[in-house]
């Protein structure tokens, strides 16, 4: 758990070096996957249709793009030269509308280097991926079971190949 811990704030370091760098936002995307082992196929061809999304949405607007790799699994950071509202905006739209959308996390960091929340823009939290509950008190409280929720996550990704598809 340390070396995911570890890998996190490697990836905010890293994330501030770019906002100080460019004076710009920084959209930070990766896979919403819980559990010690943040590195499996389902993960990486999940973050392969993420990362391709990104590029494709924010092409028009994108200065610098980095992918991480880590006990975390992978990242990609992109400094984006729009506000970090409307990439805030347009991150929330991709999580709701593609079809992996729940297990995409989206992060959109302003040239203060904190995140930008849902709230900011006039929207309610994540919902859990199990039972639509506020996404935060199912995880404090610990209301279902990782397996559980692996499985939800698991059965997302088969559909969304099941439907035809294609994870790059």
């Amino acid at each position: 758990m340390n070396a995911i811990l570890q890998d996190r704030e490697n990836r905010y370091n890293e994330t501030l070096s770019l906002i100080n760098k460019y004076h710009l936002p920084v959209i930070c995307g990766k896979i919403n996957y819980p559990g010690n082992n943040k590195n499996t196929l389902e993960v990486e061809k999940s973050f392969n249709v993420l990362q391709g999304l990104l590029i494709s949405t924010f092409k028009k607007n994108t200065i610098y793009t980095k992918v991480l790799s880590g006990e975390d699994g992978e990242s990609i950071l992109m400094v984006v030269d729009l506000s970090p509202l409307e990439a805030k905006k347009i991150g929330v739209a991709l999580e709701i509308q593609h079809p992996l959308g729940r297990i995409f996390d989206i992060d959109v960091y302003g040239e203060d280097g904190r995140s930008i929340g849902r709230e900011a823009i006039g929207m309610e939290g994540r919902r859990c991926i199990l039972c639509n509950g506020d996404a935060r008190i199912c995880m404090r409280a610990k209301a279902h079971s990782l397996q559980e929720v692996l499985d939800c996550i698991h059965k997302k990704i088969r559909k969304y190949n099941d439907g035809g598809e294609k994870f790059v």
